[in-house]
């Protein structure tokens, strides 16, 4: 009986339940800086460790180094957004996003100082590893101008921004920017190590099923959100 009530707290309610005002800018605040500073130690830790000096990377190989930079950013930013005893799933995923661009910069500035000669255009090795960014267009090709990053940085950021802008305008605005922006980022999770054909699936089939999620969730609630969450 406890179990159903909570997985139907989870599934049917807290995806249109808002905390307050101000327990928001606190859950707000702490997954930014979880994030953001997480990003930066990582990027650090990545380059000097993992793929120089160290090299743990003929130990973890990609995937281990990987496992462990997406772990330990769910673990990092759940425990600094717990709030009221419940974690917060809408940082989690959007400091996932957020670290998945900030992390990747961090590490080709660290090659800039070790090496002493700007990092741009990288090796696009984006491409070769992750499916769904070849058959979005070669999204780890550079731009064809300064500064020469990544096409996928352009739209990455735009999108975390974009979350954390309207975040700022109180916790409706924040869910909503979010619904719209996890269900792609998830997407492309979905799609890296897999072939082109589960990733073209499941770039259809993701948003396609989230989106229809939250409409008939609100739909249900007559289009309100459940403004208090304690």
């Amino acid at each position: 009986m406890i179990m159903s009530v909570r997985v139907k707290d989870l599934l049917f309610e807290r995806p249109i339940k808002l905390n307050d005002a101000e327990d928001h800018k606190i859950i707000l605040k702490r997954g930014f800086l979880s994030a953001f500073i997480y990003s930066i130690g990582y990027g650090i830790y990545e380059y000097f460790v993992v793929y120089n000096y160290i090299t743990l990377y003929n130990i973890l190989g990609s995937v281990g180094n990987w496992i462990i930079m997406y772990v330990s950013l769910c673990l990092t930013v759940a425990f600094a957004t717990r709030y009221n005893k419940k974690f917060n799933i809408e940082q989690v995923i959007m400091g996932l996003m957020f670290m998945a661009m900030l992390e990747d910069v961090i590490f080709w500035v660290c090659l800039w100082i070790d090496k002493g000669h700007y990092p741009y255009p990288a090796g696009n090795w984006w491409d070769s590893y992750f499916a769904i960014f070849r058959i979005l267009g070669g999204l780890g090709r550079p731009i064809p101008i300064w500064p020469y990053v990544p096409i996928y940085y352009i739209p990455g950021f735009a999108m975390v921004i974009t979350f954390y802008l309207s975040s700022n305008f109180g916790p409706k605005y924040s869910r909503i920017a979010a619904w719209i922006i996890g269900p792609l980022f998830i997407t492309i999770i979905a799609g890296t190590l897999s072939d082109e054909l589960f990733a073209l699936v499941a770039l259809f089939v993701i948003p396609s099923v989230s989106y229809a999620y939250i409409l008939i969730l609100l739909y249900k609630n007559q289009w309100n959100f459940i403004i208090k969450e304690n």
